[in-house]
């Protein structure tokens, strides 16, 4: 979490204070875009309907995410973890943009913001009459980011993506896992989808700069994986200067030795340490003070210790695999060596030392799904407060402020628009909810 580059005698306003974004997304890339956007003070308006509550690890609680206490409750769509972490920050409205009247509302909303974000895929949006010259015509400065897996253009923007998809057609799952395994075996992660939400972040900081000195929109079509592109450089690069392509290498480095992820005391307890240079090395065997290390002929070089480093891993694990991951880490830092805990997503980094040092954290009350402490904001900036998060919106929760107090819709309309329902707080019967009802039904 770095300290941003601003001047304490600026004004104590969070940057984006007074822009309002619209935000029409699933998942995970575009509403992480969104929560982060936030996080720097923009007012975030997430547009969901009732007809249908998107898949996957949001509202439906998949069971691959499930819930905080493991209980989906009478409203699951509200209770979802992975849902409510990456919405924080945001107020919620629903529409059904396939209405006339959803769509009215919609058209006022977007007339009084300055920002559209959306990762529907390609032609989605443009099915509810929200294109980007359409959107222009409701607002000429209005700034829309467009950010489906493979853009707007060119012969893959047809295709449907995730992050899992993504993932694979850039590359990175070819480079990721052990040299010993095929392709099909990988995990799942998200990195496309957190650098595509960080990318989208800093175009829109950068169109809105660019407004504000020619009073333009713009749009921003923003391929999710041409965006993940440039963090896989070194490979892309080495491939070019040498014709060679990058093999998997698990936890190694081709110019250091020991680097891996070693067993530690506990159940399934790691910790990751880099030897980087022989000043580096004397230190680590010093203080594993083995003399297995040091006197064997095996090890004396880095390249000796590349050449041998299935036997030099077997005698730095047997080490590790006394002690506790943070006694490691401790020993190894305090000499110079690079080192750390591994820590799984469900409990360990609540109680790591360094994140909780560095307030990364904030406790935040939900009103249905609990008291949780969640990841905080990623950025802080000197003289300004860091922000305190709201909760992610229940379906629906903000229909009455934003549609009644913001656009000044009248008590007959918001009933009348309720009872036709183009709004509500409830999912309809036989929408398109994923794994949700199935989650309540089990109980």
């Amino acid at each position: 979490m770095k300290e941003a580059c601003i001047s304490s005698d600026r004004t104590a306003r969070p940057p984006l204070k007074g822009i309002r974004v619209l935000e029409l997304a699933e998942i995970w890339a575009a509403p992480f875009c969104a929560a982060l956007l936030g996080d720097l003070g923009a007012e975030v308006i997430k547009v969901e309907s009732i007809q249908r509550i998107a898949r996957g690890p949001i509202r439906p609680g998949a069971t691959a995410f499930g819930y905080a206490d493991g209980d989906p409750g009478e409203r699951p769509w509200n209770r979802q973890g992975a849902f409510n972490v990456v919405n924080r920050s945001k107020l919620g409205i629903t529409l059904d943009l396939t209405r006339p009247s959803g769509v009215d509302a919609f058209s006022e909303l977007a007339a009084i913001s300055d920002v559209v974000v959306c990762n529907y895929a390609y032609g989605v949006l443009d099915s509810f009459g929200f294109d980007y010259e359409s959107l222009r015509l409701i607002k000429p400065d209005m700034i829309v980011v467009m950010m489906p897996g493979y853009g707007n253009t060119g012969p893959y923007k047809r295709y449907r993506s995730m992050g899992m998809t993504l993932d694979a057609i850039s590359g990175h799952s070819a480079l990721r896992g052990y040299p010993d395994l095929d392709l099909s075996h990988n995990s799942v992660v998200h990195h496309p989808d957190a650098v595509g939400a960080a990318t989208a972040v800093f175009a829109i900081c950068a169109s809105l700069l660019q407004r504000a000195r020619s009073g333009k929109g713009q749009l921003v079509d923003m391929s999710q994986a041409e965006a993940f592109m440039p963090h896989l450089g070194e490979a892309f690069l080495e491939h070019g200067m040498t014709g060679r392509i990058r093999e998997r290498r698990g936890n190694r480095h081709p110019t250091m030795a020991p680097h891996g992820c070693y067993p530690c005391l506990g159940d399934d307890k790691w910790v990751t340490i880099a030897v980087r240079n022989e000043a580096e090395w004397r230190a680590f065997h010093e203080v594993v003070g083995s003399p297995d290390l040091v006197d064997d002929a095996r090890f004396a070089t880095l390249q000796e210790r590349l050449r041998h480093q299935d036997e030099l891993d077997e005698l730095v694990a047997q080490w590790t695999s006394t002690r506790d991951r943070y006694e490691v880490t401790r020993l190894l830092q305090a000499r110079g060596v690079p080192a750390g805990p591994v820590l799984d997503c469900c409990g360990d980094t609540y109680d790591d030392p360094h994140l909780n040092e560095r307030g990364y954290f904030q406790v935040v009350t939900h009103p249905e799904a609990g008291t949780y402490p969640l990841s905080g904001p990623i950025w802080r900036f000197p003289g300004i407060p860091e922000p305190i998060q709201l909760p992610a919106p229940s379906l629906g929760e903000h229909n009455a402020y934003i549609l009644g107090q913001v656009l000044g819709l009248s008590q007959d309309v918001l009933a009348k628009l309720e009872n036709e329902k183009v709004v509500g707080d409830v999912p309809l019967e036989g929408a398109d909810m994923g794994g949700v009802r199935r989650a309540a039904r089990d109980r």
